[in-house]
């Protein structure tokens, strides 16, 4: 298993790409693209090489490109998420593809006007005639517009070269760390055995991951392997053998880390079952333990037009 370079194409409109998408968990990966997450419905956590942050209903996270991240959620995030290549600022000036965004959440409930050009970005992305020409040329005016409110309201800097390669050979660092956890989460892997791989003293890399994850090591480590527990919960394996699939040692190690992250013991939350129902089929492969539930374009327009007017006015028909 490996942590992701996720590839986007932009097969609909150049440049631009929309998703409707409920997230448990999405394991960490990266793209070329610049990302706007912003979620509907839901609470959770999102983590990036530099930083751990709780993000609830109506905020919004930027993404740069090649920036790792990773989503997970107790119960369920709905996100609006829209990827844009750098392409999008260089038809613009060449020291727009330079930006790096300050990634924090912020609230768009406060920027009513943001959330509004990013609202009919979507719709007009998701529209039944969103590939035809002046549909297009729609969607594009608008994502300028939100592009252009994103930079008022969001703190970003533009880098030297310096600063862009020693940011790249950073995130390469995070990418080969993560790769290796995910790959080999299920063996033991330890503290000092990370820190030798890297070449760091013990207490350096201990400090380094927990700088750079936002997160311990054993944490994250831990928090990976429930994850994988949970979706295993959903099988008939037994609990000895859920615990030495996932990397624990024993039953009780399980029961310990996923108390600590889902505050319910294993058994308890097979029996229960809270899984949330899933509306549609669900783009899910245990083996990754990616978790997330993706809306068609008719689902994703009737969702978004629903929660429009729920804040702004009408959608007009045709829209």
């Amino acid at each position: 298993m490996k942590n992701e370079l996720e590839n986007i194409y932009h097969s609909k409109i150049n440049n631009l790409n929309f998703l409707l998408v409920d997230i448990t968990y999405r394991k960490p990966h990266l793209h070329f693209d610049i990302e706007l997450a912003f979620v509907l419905e839901g609470t959770g956590t999102v983590r990036t090489q530099e930083h751990s942050f709780e993000i609830s209903a109506e905020q919004a996270i930027i993404f740069n490109n090649c920036q790792l991240h990773e989503f997970s959620s107790r119960g369920e995030m709905k996100l609006l998420i829209l990827q844009f290549s750098t392409q999008i600022f260089e038809m613009v000036s060449p020291q727009l593809d330079k930006i790096h965004f300050e990634s924090g959440p912020f609230n768009l409930r406060d920027q009513p006007e943001t959330l509004r050009l990013l609202l009919k970005t979507a719709l007009s992305y998701f529209s039944k005639d969103g590939n035809t020409p002046p549909r297009i040329l729609r969607t594009h005016g608008y994502a300028f517009l939100l592009l252009n409110h994103l930079l008022d309201i969001t703190p970003y800097n533009i880098l030297s070269s310096f600063e862009q390669n020693k940011l790249m050979d950073l995130q390469g660092r995070m990418e080969r760390i993560s790769t290796y956890i995910h790959e080999n989460y299920d063996q033991k892997i330890s503290l000092d055995s990370m820190a030798s791989r890297e070449g760091f003293s013990r207490t350096y890399f201990s400090h380094f991951f927990k700088r750079n994850f936002g997160i311990t090591f054993k944490d994250y480590l831990n928090n990976l392997r429930c994850e994988k527990a949970r979706t295993l919960l959903t099988t008939k394996e037994n609990l000895l053998n859920i615990s030495y699939m996932c990397g624990f040692s024993d039953i009780r190690s399980l029961n310990t880390a996923f108390v600590k992250f889902y505050g319910v013991l294993p058994k308890d939350y097979r029996r229960n079952n809270t899984l949330p129902p899933k509306p549609e089929p669900i783009s899910f492969n245990q083996d990754e333990i990616d978790n997330q539930v993706f809306y068609s374009d008719q689902g994703s327009f009737d969702i978004l037009r629903y929660y429009f007017e729920k804040h702004f006015e009408a959608v007009p028909i045709g829209f």
